[in-house]
């Protein structure tokens, strides 16, 4: 029987092969702007136009230590800086329409803002935040290569609601429009497979190939393809076995919680790992809440 829960595994993404990693592949682009975070200034310097001094990791120190130690999975982009502005920047792997990018991106913000909150503290204290997600695909018909979303009323769009939250969708296969950054456009060439041709870019690529060349990185890399290769083949087989929503949800439930414990991820992550629909993850995180 078909359904959301089988559809999670019944088309697997080919995973590519350390060497075939670039730029717009997730993993590569987290390890290489995790570890060079020079760049991710320049990113940010670039897509906001503002200048960025600095920037610090929200993860600790321990956290980015173990995920360099072989668990094979790369703590998320989540960055601040000096003006207390937090940061999530995402690649996004494959293609998704522009209403499930839209709706991706609601999830994240909502996570985002969660994870940011301290337990009992105010809503007042959540921080202004941008999510960034670049994508090498069109969104919303490609009539744009950048997109700044915020809130507005609806009976004066001169009044923003006060929320301090922005989303941007960077999209490399977008029209370039006269209000298009100079300095992005190098990077949207870039990330549609063009040779790097500007400083940054160069950079970047210098960067990926530095890290190429890292025994341990790569073997990081082989471990994670593995995992993930058994955690969706196990899916995708126990789901053809039992032939019903419930076997598959069940088997999803556990390959979330043997994800989480052998990679020490959180559950919102394990679920973007496994690609569950996003209208399905409140499911899951209601379940693992109870166990």
């Amino acid at each position: 029987m078909k359904g959301e829960y089988t559809m999670v595994y019944e088309d697997m993404p080919v995973i590519k092969s350390w060497e075939e990693l670039g730029f717009t592949d997730d993993y590569m682009f987290k390890l290489v702007l995790s570890k060079h975070p020079k760049l991710i200034i320049k990113l940010l310097e670039i897509i906001l136009q503002v200048k960025v001094r600095e920037i610090r990791f929200k993860e600790t120190e321990k956290q980015i230590k173990n995920s360099y130690e072989g668990h094979g999975i790369r703590f998320d982009l989540y960055v601040e800086d000096e003006n207390n502005t937090v940061y999530d920047i995402e690649m996004q792997t494959g293609y998704y329409s522009s209403l499930r990018l839209a709706k991706r991106m609601r999830f994240y913000q909502g996570a985002f803002d969660v994870d940011d909150l301290a337990a009992g503290a105010d809503y007042i204290s959540l921080k202004k935040s941008i999510i960034i997600f670049l994508c090498p695909f069109k969104f919303l018909d490609g009539q744009r290569c950048i997109y700044t979303f915020q809130h507005y009323c609806q009976q004066d769009k001169s009044i923003l609601l006060p929320d301090e939250a922005t989303k941007i969708v960077i999209s490399s296969q977008g029209n370039i429009t006269p209000d298009t950054p100079k300095a992005l456009v190098p990077i949207l060439n870039y990330m549609n497979g063009r040779k790097a041709d500007s400083k940054f870019t160069k950079e970047i690529d210098d960067a990926i190939k530095m890290e190429k060349n890292i025994e341990a990185e790569r073997m990081s890399y082989m471990t994670y393809e593995m995992k993930i290769r058994e955690f969706k083949q196990a899916g995708y087989h126990q789901g053809k076995r039992e032939g019903k929503l419930e076997g598959a949800f069940e088997s999803t439930l556990a390959n979330i919680k043997m994800l989480m414990k052998n990679t020490h991820c959180s559950a919102e992550k394990a679920l973007t790992i496994l690609e569950v629909a996003v209208p399905e993850r409140k499911k899951y995180l209601d379940m693992l809440q109870t166990i």
